[in-house]
């Protein structure tokens, strides 16, 4: 009896993909049902209740309240600092300048990519060589910043660049 090989039967492999599917929506309500199990135990609130019941008060007398801190506040005293009642000075603002120091490198090139890139977000920028230890260190600021609002402002457009800065304040001495 000779096989045709040419046309394989096609019952087995809708077998095998009913089983599969089979399998996977076993497993997929198992999960659900376990998902929701464990969700009812960790949300029911505890079983146990107390059932006492508070005991009354035999008298009717309700106790009047006692508020002492009416007897208590006009007999305390608090001493007044002098310095913190001093009003600031509106021009103290005019007495210093302000500085963003936006980085501090040892490589002269990285100093100068940083102070180009400040420049290209229309800050005034200047480098400040320094010797710290026997090194050479070179400082990229940002500046003189005439106001505590100009200084705001150009922190935020480093922020916005994602550059940090460190506020320096001087006193500006004429």
């Amino acid at each position: 009896m000779s096989k045709d090989f040419a046309k394989p039967s096609s019952t087995k492999g809708q077998s095998t993909s009913a089983s599969k599917f089979s399998v996977f929506l076993t497993g997929f309500i198992t999960g659900v049902c376990a998902s929701v199990l464990i969700y009812l135990w960790q949300s029911s609130p505890n079983t146990e209740i107390i059932k006492e019941i508070p005991k009354q008060i035999s008298s009717n007398k309700v106790k009047e309240m006692q508020w002492d801190f009416y007897e208590i506040f006009p007999k305390s005293e608090v001493q007044i600092i002098d310095k913190y009642t001093e009003q600031p000075d509106p021009d103290d603002d005019a007495n210093f300048i302000f500085f963003l120091q936006t980085g501090s490198f040892q490589v002269l090139a990285d100093a100068d990519a940083r102070r180009a890139e400040l420049l290209l977000l229309g800050l005034d920028v200047f480098m400040q060589e320094v010797e710290i230890e026997g090194k050479t260190w070179y400082r990229v600021m940002v500046g003189p910043l005439d106001s505590e609002l100009t200084r705001n402002r150009a922190q935020d457009k480093l922020a916005q660049a994602q550059i940090e800065s460190l506020p320096l304040q001087v006193r500006n001495e004429p």
